[in-house]
């Protein structure tokens, strides 16, 4: 007979217990069943994952090795430039900021600069007035020079200034007015230089003067020119241009220039520009420069209503020198230049004496007027010594010579102030640099100039003294 059945809870203990663990069991199980799998689940999609982001990181790594080395794109391909982003150019922005003091001993001189050719007269207002003092700025330069890499060869460029540009009398009152001036802007490619800069019968000495002004004898204006240039071996050169003419002449009343004679029209005309040359040889000894230097002086009154008085003449000048830097005893060197012509005074800063002209003169007439070079010689010698690193001074000494036709001589008193018969200059200066691109300098200046003929007020000569200090920061 069957016995009736009883709920669970109705069981007895000796039958539930053993159910119930056998029941907590079993769920235990399952539970660890089941987070064993969702661990090994867990751990399956790490390692999936891990595994893809080492797959990429294997990728990065693969593309960044076909990659060029990162450089610098701001650094240029020359010495404190800077590359242009998206160009094959560099450019570097370049100057100096010069304050300049100076007393002059002699005569009253209010230009910045001290030249043999334009020294206060020893007799006359100047001279009786006495030296003054005067601190300037205007010498300061700011200069942009770029540099391009194209298929033939790198293309150059230049343009600098200074703040030395003519201006009035008036204008000097207050140092804000001081004026740009245009010193060099020119390009050069393929051996070609075309465009403003020194010319090629300049300076190739680089003597280090305080004075802004080119020492005696080693002239060159810097003017428009088309230039070539070879480089042969052995660290020679030769350098061939067509340069801008200047037609300077002095007559009766004084300086003829194509753009500022004091006639209407101008007389003096440029017809053909001035042929330069140079052979050079540079070295780490020094340098030698052989220069050549052929142009013409034109003028002409054909312009002038009455036909009797319609005349034109030219004369063609020539010049040579010889020059150069030998390096001596470690960083001092030794330096100077020659050099002789005919109508060749404007490339030794002495404008106005490249020919002379007796037209107005009693007795001359259109028929008969001439225009006759005038000859100049000149000499230039100097050395620079290191005392130390940082201490360096400079010496130098030059002689200039003019021959002038002998009725020169017979010109108005106001034009012989500025026929000058003989030139002389002589500096001496010590410049010290504290550190790089800073130089602090004291330089003295003698100059002076002895006349063809007696001024209006009876000198024979000039004489310019000058003290000079300066402050040069360069960037």
């Amino acid at each position: 007979m069957l016995k009736p059945s009883l709920p669970f809870g109705a069981l007895p203990f000796r039958h539930t217990l053993p159910g119930a663990a056998a029941l907590l069991a079993y769920l235990a199980c399952g539970a660890s069943a089941w987070a064993q799998s969702a661990t090994r689940n867990e751990i399956i999609d790490l390692r999936n994952r891990l595994s893809a982001l080492e797959q990429q990181q294997e990728a990065v790594r693969a593309a960044a090795s076909q990659r060029p080395a990162p450089s610098n794109d701001l650094a240029g391909s020359f010495p404190r430039s800077i590359h242009i982003p998206g160009t094959d150019t560099s450019v570097r922005l370049y100057g100096f900021v010069r304050l300049t003091g100076s007393y002059d001993f002699e005569g009253r001189n209010r230009s910045d600069v001290q030249s043999a050719n334009t020294v206060p007269l020893t007799e006359g207002v100047l001279a009786r007035q006495g030296g003054d003092f005067q601190f300037g700025a205007r010498r300061s330069r700011l200069g942009v020079e770029t540099r391009t890499n194209t298929g033939y060869g790198m293309a150059r460029s230049v343009l600098e200034m200074d703040f030395a540009g003519a201006q009035s009398t008036s204008s000097t009152s207050s140092q804000a007015n001081w004026i740009p001036r245009l010193r060099h802007a020119y390009v050069e490619f393929a051996n070609f230089t075309l465009g403003q800069t020194t010319t090629l019968f300049g300076d190739t000495v680089n003597g280090e003067f305080l004075d802004a002004f080119t020492f005696l004898g080693l002239g060159g204006p810097r003017q428009a020119q088309i230039r070539y240039t070879a480089a042969l071996s052995g660290g020679a050169s030769f350098a061939v241009g067509l340069e801008n003419p200047l037609s300077d002449y002095t007559s009766l009343d004084g300086v003829r220039l194509p753009d500022s004679d004091g006639s209407a029209p101008p007389v003096a005309i440029n017809r053909l520009p001035d042929l330069t040359a140079r052979f050079m040889v540079a070295g780490g000894w020094g340098n030698v420069a052989l220069q050549a230097l052929v142009r013409r002086i034109d003028y002409t009154n054909k312009g002038a209503l009455d036909p009797a008085q319609r005349f034109s003449d030219e004369a063609w000048g020539y010049g040579v020198a010889f020059g150069g830097s030998v390096n001596t005893v470690g960083k001092s060197r030794t330096f100077g230049r020659v050099a002789y012509g005919e109508g060749i005074g404007r490339y030794l800063e002495i404008v106005g004496s490249g020919a002379t002209s007796n037209i107005g003169l009693p007795g001359i007439s259109a028929n008969n007027a001439s225009l006759d070079l005038v000859k100049v010689s000149s000499a230039t010698l100097g050395y620079q010594h290191f005392w130390t690193e940082t201490v360096r001074s400079t010496v130098a000494g030059g002689l200039a010579r003019l021959s002038y036709p002998s009725y020169a001589r017979d010109f108005a008193p106001s034009t012989q102030n500025l026929q000058n018969r003989t030139l002389g200059q002589a500096i001496a200066n010590i410049v010290w640099s504290p550190v790089p691109d800073l130089d602090v300098g004291l330089e003295y200046n003698y100059a002076e100039r002895g006349l063809l003929a007696r001024s209006a007020e009876g000198a024979q000569r000039g004489v310019g003294q000058r003290l000079l200090a300066t402050a040069t920061y360069r960037f």
